[in-house]
């Protein structure tokens, strides 16, 4: 008896967090391929200078393990290494949504260059269409609203209509290098960001957004870790 009460009891609650979930998006600001080669050596080094501490892409090893890399810690044994900054994690800003965030690029700050990343935006929306396309397009017009107030255009507000709810983001800046490529170097210097990578140098911003009817942290946080760690491990 009390195992036919429990069991409905549990599939409600997976009901009611399902139904807090709109949807999942990623992005990234630009997209690269890696040249074969056989060598399988990765290590690896992740890092958060964002306000969810939570989010570790703690499984990113185990991810590379399944396509058949070594993840090594000796950085010098290495054929790839792999970087990631997690840059942003929080709820988004209408005049600050997360297409803005990510088509700022690699190294991009975030809130003081808007306008360095507006021209990308357009961009991802012919190069995705649909819905994400719709999106980032009024990401667009959100800001350029918002900017055309600030310096007083004559011109219209175009205003971009929020959806309905929460959109908690995550957003990674990723750096991969292959050292077979880079000269061998152990560790390459990071190019100064809008700049462009050295050889054998890879760079990204990922960001991945989940929107939900009602704010909550814990159940955002194992969904944008788990779209940002197989984006990464997506790239190898």
């Amino acid at each position: 008896m009390r195992r036919r009460l429990l069991l409905p009891i549990l599939l409600g609650l997976l009901t009611g967090c399902a139904g807090n979930i709109v949807d999942t998006d990623l992005l990234v600001s630009n997209t690269f391929f890696l040249p074969p080669t056989p060598a399988n050596t990765v290590f690896i080094q992740n890092r958060n200078a964002s306000d969810n501490q939570q989010v570790t892409l703690s499984d990113l090893a185990s991810r590379l393990a399944a396509k058949g890399y070594r993840v090594v810690i000796d950085h010098e044994t290495a054929q790839f290494l792999v970087f990631t900054n997690i840059v942003y994690c929080n709820q988004t800003k209408p005049d600050l949504p997360v297409e803005v965030i990510v088509s700022g690029g690699y190294g991009s700050s975030i809130g003081s260059t808007i306008m360095s990343g507006l021209s990308n935006v357009a961009g991802m929306a012919s190069m995705f269409g649909g819905p994400m396309g719709m999106a980032a397009g009024g990401a667009a017009s959100s800001v350029f609203g918002s900017l055309s107030g600030m310096f007083g255009s004559s011109g219209p507000s175009v205003q971009y209509k929020q959806p309905e709810g929460i959109v908690y983001a995550c957003v990674a800046d990723l750096q991969i290098t292959d050292r077979s490529k880079a000269g061998g170097a152990s560790v390459p210097e990071s190019p100064a960001p809008g700049s462009s990578p050295p050889p054998g140098v890879y760079q990204t911003r990922v960001g991945a957004s989940v929107h939900q009817k009602k704010f909550n942290a814990e159940e955002a946080t194992p969904l944008v870790q788990q779209r940002l760690s197989a984006a990464v491990a997506g790239y190898l």
